[in-house]
């Protein structure tokens, strides 16, 4: 059985995130775990205030009313869900819940930026990306929720620890029969080494169930690059591998994410390599 966790403010983008891994994973055995992350409030006053009633009952009995709701809605289903509603920062929760609760993946929603200036990723879903030790699914509140017939994998071919780095992938690409297409966005005038070409030769075996196709380009702005490929070959789905020290650290930098504006479009699956 797989283990989900649904970070939720209850939100529209929130729920979207929600039902687009209901159906994706239509017909699995999977085990949702609906979670809130409740901050006490700050009081700024000279005077102690304490407060009886901070919220988290009614945000566990919203939570317990929607998973009625689901229970009903997909009793025919291998589905089952809970609720947690605990006090902290999001990301350590995130951090604490995927450890005792053996979470396989994270999905939880991401809204579009409202301006140019604006960071394109939320700050949550950029930190819970960058500290995951599990698999994390980033759906935009506007991405359409339909089989993921073509999904991009930008790759940077230096390599995985394992095949069970992208074991998700994987599975999702069979069970869809999904055409898997490689990206691989080097520097302007430079040549795939020897190396990067012995790890993508190693990326093709472990692909080998599933259809998959090698595209090279040169360019500057790798996020623009990516972003030109999904619109021009329909992709459904983008999936990385984040890394320290390499362009991924562009895709979730708040500082550059104003020219990444393809999140607002297809859903993105970072799988963390815990090894690298």
């Amino acid at each position: 059985m797989k283990r989900i966790l649904i970070p939720t403010d209850r939100s529209a983008n929130a729920n979207h995130a929600l039902n687009y891994a209901l159906e994706l994973f239509k017909g699995s055995q999977i085990e949702f775990t609906l979670f809130q992350s409740f901050q006490y409030p700050v009081y700024t006053t000279d005077i102690p205030v304490f407060s009886e009633d901070l919220g988290i009952d009614e945000a566990l009995l919203d939570l317990e009313r929607l998973t009625d709701v689901l229970r009903e809605k997909w009793s025919s289903s291998n589905y089952t869900f809970k609720t947690i509603v605990e006090a902290g920062p999001l990301s350590i929760n995130l951090e604490q819940l995927v450890d005792s609760l053996g979470i396989d993946l994270i999905v939880m929603g991401t809204k579009g930026a409202s301006g140019i200036s604006a960071a394109i990723i939320g700050s949550n879903t950029s930190d819970v990306i960058q500290s995951a030790i599990c698999p994390v699914l980033a759906v935009p509140e506007n991405a359409v929720i339909k089989i993921p017939a073509r999904i991009l994998f930008a790759i940077d071919n230096k390599g995985l620890t394992n095949a069970n780095v992208i074991a998700l992938l994987t599975e999702i690409s069979k069970s869809f029969q999904s055409h898997v297409h490689l990206m691989n966005v080097l520097d302007e005038g430079k040549m795939t080494t020897v190396d990067e070409a012995v790890e993508g030769l190693k990326l093709d075996h472990i692909l080998e169930e599933v259809e998959h196709t090698f595209h090279f380009e040169n360019s500057s702005d790798k996020a623009h690059a990516i972003e030109n490929y999904l619109n021009q070959h329909n992709i459904d789905m983008l999936a990385v591998v984040p890394r320290k020290n390499n362009f991924f650290d562009s895709l979730f930098n708040r500082s550059v994410t104003r020219k990444l504006t393809l999140h607002t479009k297809v859903p993105m699956l970072a799988m963390p390599d815990l090894g690298n």
